[in-house]
């Protein structure tokens, strides 16, 4: 392999982004087929939401006129410190982006390695459906291949380079066995999941508003966001920051209804 041949100067980050690329590509291989069936396509994908931001999604689902339906981001992380940042990107990035594509009906985060209850909980709140292989799998599964993964969290001493020597000389069957174990545990429930959203066609099903956000700006630039169970609910609190009458009776029936 490639890697055979050169020195990396930091062994530890080296083998942590090899084994990165490895669980993210285990996740879009046990996906391709039942997508592909389906008439969809699955690939790493940069999307723009309605301010011009753009983010790189690891794996996005489209249907056959190229339209995103599900958002997925394979994430593994070594170190419980970079916990809030790299949940923090997610919650923002999908959230933003399913405010700009409404064809977007799921989005799902397959977490890799040590991961902490509030960074799950971030996550799950913004409506993201997790998915989790624990660090100890992960080791565990490296571990079979003569590769030692689990090494102190200060990375000292000679552990973090002969790991990313042994895996250097892997080669490419051994690679792609380990990419599809890192996902066994969580295969068949990832696929339920994405199968799922394709084959349910939302046109034939009754649109029913679950709950309603507000985002409002004030003159003196406060940012504001609330919540509400119902339209009606909405309404009735917005009606409160109207300054300019003080009777909304001749508004339509619709608007007073719950």
């Amino acid at each position: 392999m490639a890697e055979s041949s050169k020195r990396v100067s930091n062994p530890s980050s080296a083998l942590g982004e090899a084994v990165g690329k490895l669980f993210e590509s285990g996740v879009i291989d046990c996906l391709q087929n039942e997508v592909t069936a389906r008439g969809h396509t699955i690939r790493p994908s940069r999307l723009t939401n309605g301010t011009g931001n753009t983010y790189q999604i690891d794996a996005v689902v489209y249907d056959q006129d190229e339209k995103p339906i599900i958002i997925i981001e394979p994430k593994y992380i070594r170190y419980k410190k970079h916990n809030r940042d790299k949940a923090s990107w997610l919650c923002t990035a999908h959230y933003n982006l399913r405010k700009t594509h409404p064809t977007i009906r799921k989005s799902i985060a397959v977490l890799g390695g040590r991961w902490s209850a509030p960074s799950k909980a971030l996550m799950s709140s913004f409506g993201v459906q997790l998915f989790e292989v624990s660090f100890d799998n992960i080791v565990n599964i490296l571990d079979k291949y003569g590769v030692a993964f689990n090494w102190p969290e200060s990375g000292a001493g000679e552990w973090p380079r002969q790991a990313w020597n042994k895996f250097s000389l892997l080669n490419e069957f051994d690679r792609i066995k380990i990419s599809e174990e890192l996902v066994s545990g969580i295969h068949r429930e990832l696929i339920d999941a994405v199968a799922y959203v394709l084959d349910t066609d939302i046109s034939t099903l009754p649109r029913r508003i679950s709950s309603v956000e507000v985002l409002m700006k004030t003159e003196q630039d406060e940012i504001v966001l609330k919540t509400f169970g119902s339209v009606a609910a909405a309404i009735q609190d917005l009606t409160g920051y109207i300054t300019d009458r003080t009777d909304i009776g001749d508004l339509p029936d619709s608007m007073h209804k719950a």
